[in-house]
């Protein structure tokens, strides 16, 4: 499977939807190192701190650049998919992923609120790469060129590097929202947008308010035109919205690196300047907008430019949809088979879960809403529904998908890092009725705060081992007497059946490598309730 992706990403060609990967999952995702570090500025009154882990593809010799990521949502699966991967690795890329982020929001604007220190945050990631450029062993690390990519908040990360840094950064892309840098027009930029926005979506009408682009589209067209030079590629995903990432995307995003780094970075790691003559542009077959033949791009074609003809097509072919398709709306249901609450922004947010037996796996219950919810604009109007029942997918957070609807809680580093837990409905459609995924937030978090008794881990720390060591078997008690599940924080390893599993160790890295694991244990909310208990990290060595 990894051999045809790889070949087909970097021959420049999309995967065809019949070639799937496995269902993304947090589990064993793999960064073999981590900088945990303190801005020198403080973020919203207190230390920034940030913790930024690396991945360096297991046979690279030498980086030429890295993909840069924080912990919004669709992050989470990004970092770890094997379709960024096989490009990152047939490219000599990095993937480094910040939870918590180096963004840093320091000071506040007239009305009061916080806002980001966009200098600062730049200055906080290069001192978490001169970190970890002396933890690997890959001293490159620390100069090499940088691809941001980000999605919510941290579209503005993705501002801030390429606004500070323009010399260092192979591209931009920005995620799911129609979000454009302040001032930079040079450094090439990939925008998706996804049209069915969620947040808030209760105070629209949701059957109409997703075909709404033509004016955002525009925009686009207006910004070729006035900076014809720009090499500005725009996707408009318009069966998703805020949250979603689909593997259909996700391919997208890999091929577009795979070009976009062909075409910018040097073997010596130097970026030159894209002619956008050498590229193609794409007529979106949007509202009001008619789509034409992908062609060849001229320094006159005010449209939506792409690196290659497949990039070029396949953004054509996201927004080759019906606009006018009737809207349905998968809903989340209780125990009881009652609709939950849209409180959360205007969508739901689980603060109660029911465990099965494990106290760590759950169902999601779930449904097509035949009428508008009550709390919506135009409440109680017919809603169109679609051929498949929705169906429970994972989309960011320390949970793990089973299939079937059902989830596990897997505790990773991003239970380390404070980042958020979402999940998705995703109903598909068909010619006359929109695909489309509704997310939902997991406060698996808030669970901390139940009462229960006390539980506190044990954990024996694994000896040091040498390259090629049999899997370690992890030793730890808690005392609840409830058992101990574990994962790797950071090194080149995973945990199976309670395992340590030693994963191949790129050729340049300095030795010893640290290993760091979390013993961690999730209570009851059954009677006699306990707690969930602390994770406790200990670190061991590989030796060469």
């Amino acid at each position: 499977m990894r051999l045809t992706v790889l070949a087909a990403l970097c021959a420049g060609i999309l995967l065809p939807s019949s070639v799937q990967a496995a269902e993304p999952t947090p589990v064993n995702q793999v960064f073999q190192f981590v900088a945990n570090g303190v801005a020198e500025i403080q973020n919203r009154g207190n230390p920034g701190k940030a913790s930024s882990y690396l991945w360096i593809p297991e046979q690279c010799q030498k980086l030429r650049g890295l993909l840069i990521l924080c912990a919004n949502v669709p992050e989470h699966r990004l970092v770890g998919h094997e379709k960024i991967r096989a490009v990152c690795a047939a490219n000599d890329l990095g993937i480094v992923w910040s939870t918590p982020s180096f963004l840093l929001s320091d000071t506040k604007n007239d009305k009061g609120k916080w806002v980001e220190n966009l200098p600062g945050s730049t200055a906080f990631l290069q001192q978490q790469l001169d970190a970890l450029a002396k933890t690997s062993g890959y001293a490159e690390v620390a100069t090499v060129p940088w691809l941001p990519m980000g999605e919510s908040g941290h579209l503005l990360m993705v501002d801030a590097l390429v606004e500070n840094r323009p010399e260092k950064c192979i591209a931009g892309i920005w995620i799911k929202n129609s979000h454009l840098p302040p001032k930079n027009r040079t450094v090439p930029a990939l925008v998706v947008y996804g049209s069915a926005q969620e947040w808030g979506q209760d105070k629209t009408d949701i059957r109409t308010k997703w075909a709404e682009i033509g004016k955002t589209y525009d925009g686009i067209l207006n910004q070729r035109k006035m900076h014809p030079t720009w090499p500005l590629s725009y996707v408009l995903d318009g069966h998703s919205g805020h949250f979603d990432v689909s593997e259909r995307l996700a391919a997208y995003f890999a091929a577009y690196i795979d070009a976009i780094v062909k075409a910018r970075l040097g073997a010596d790691g130097s970026l030159t300047p894209v002619d956008v003559t050498t590229g193609f542009v794409a007529a979106l077959p949007v509202p009001g907008h008619e789509g034409k033949p992908v062609v060849p791009a001229t320094a006159a074609a005010a449209l939506p430019w792409f690196p290659n003809q497949a990039t070029a097509q396949e953004a054509q072919a996201f927004a080759a949809i019906n606009w006018k398709a009737e809207t349905q709306l998968p809903i989340y249901l209780d125990e009881q088979g009652q609709p939950l609450p849209h409180d959360f922004n205007g969508i739901v947010n689980f603060k109660a879960l029911s465990f099965e037996d494990d106290q760590r796996t759950f169902t999601i219950r779930s449904a097509l809403a035949p009428t508008i919810p009550a709390n919506f604009v135009h409440a109680g109007e017919k809603l169109a529904q679609g051929p498949e029942a929705p169906t429970a997918e994972w989309l960011s957070g320390p949970i793990e998908p089973l299939g079937g609807n059902r989830f596990r809680v897997a505790l990773d580093r991003t239970w380390l890092g404070g980042g958020a837990t979402y999940i998705g409905l995703r109903a598909a459609g068909t010619n006359q009725i929109r695909g489309i995924l509704q997310p939902a937030g997991v406060d698996i978090r808030g669970l901390r705060a139940l009462p229960g008794a006390p539980n506190k881990i044990t954990f024996e720390a694994p000896a040091d081992v040498t390259v090629g060591a049999a899997p370690i078997a992890l030793t730890a008690t808690a005392s609840s007497g409830l058992p101990v599940s574990f994962f790797v924080v950071a090194g080149p390893a995973i945990v199976r059946d309670g395992k340590v599993e030693l994963t191949a160790i790129p050729p340049r890295t300095a030795f010893p490598v640290s290993v760091t694991i979390g013993a961690w244990q999730f209570g009851r909310r059954t009677e006699p309730a306990v707690k969930i208990a602390d994770v406790v990290q200990k670190s061991f060595k590989i030796l060469r």
